[in-house]
């Protein structure tokens, strides 16, 4: 009789530990924000697995103490923020630790170099072309390979010249899109200055499919002419 006591004990020990450790991660994965897993960018993803790690040992094994999955667990999450902020500060930063935007087809041809940097074989790209319902290289004016690897893709028959890029972001110019435009920041400065703005007033900055510029300040959004 203890012994079946003693194990029911154990057992509702363990069912205790699940919930705690699960309401913990819970709570953790909210306080990283809302985005689909399919766009997390790689930190983001490395954090997840080892949050699920770490509190699967300690749900299971009576030898480790519940401290043993909460402590690792929170210092990822302080780890998380840290990064978070790192990112939002500089653009730099963010390019390191989340990588950078490639555009892998363009006007109909596959620019060789973006393949090969980015370790992509031609059935890779063939098979993210057809999941967008696009079957021929020729038929895609624009295609970029996201930072968490999605293909976005503008075919010719969408009558757009590019797919709209942000050159602005948060008051920052971005170096990686402004690059991909053929622009330099003496460009972005032009229009700032055609729109009478500051660089730092501005929260994003666009140039749209057509090659117009539109920014959104604080409150407003307006349209270059």
């Amino acid at each position: 009789m203890q012994k079946i006591f003693t194990g029911d004990f154990l057992m509702l020990i363990v069912f205790f530990r699940a919930l705690i450790l699960y309401a913990v991660v819970f709570l953790v994965i909210r306080l990283m924000g809302k985005r689909e897993l399919s766009k997390v960018q790689p930190f983001e993803l490395a954090i997840i697995i080892l949050i699920a790690d770490l509190a699967s040992a300690p749900m299971s094994s009576r030898g480790l103490s519940i401290f043993d999955g909460i402590v690792p667990i929170i210092t990822l999450l302080v780890a998380y923020i840290i990064f978070t902020l790192l990112i939002q500060s500089s653009n730099k930063v963010q390019d390191v630790v989340c990588g950078t935007i490639s555009v892998i087809i363009r006007d109909g041809k596959v620019i060789e170099s973006e393949l090969s940097k980015l370790q992509y074989t031609m059935a890779d790209i063939m098979t993210q072309l057809r999941n967008k319902d696009v079957f021929k290289v020729q038929d895609v004016k624009c295609a970029i390979i996201e930072t968490n690897g999605n293909l976005t893709v503008i075919k010719n028959s969408d009558n757009m010249n590019f797919i709209p890029l942000n050159i602005i972001e948060e008051g920052k110019i971005s170096e990686v899109n402004t690059k991909i435009l053929n622009m330099n920041n003496s460009d972005v400065e032009k229009l700032l200055h055609k729109n009478n703005i500051k660089l730092e007033d501005v929260l994003v900055g666009t140039m749209d499919e057509n090659s117009k510029f539109i920014y959104q300040l604080k409150e407003e959004v307006k349209k270059d002419g």
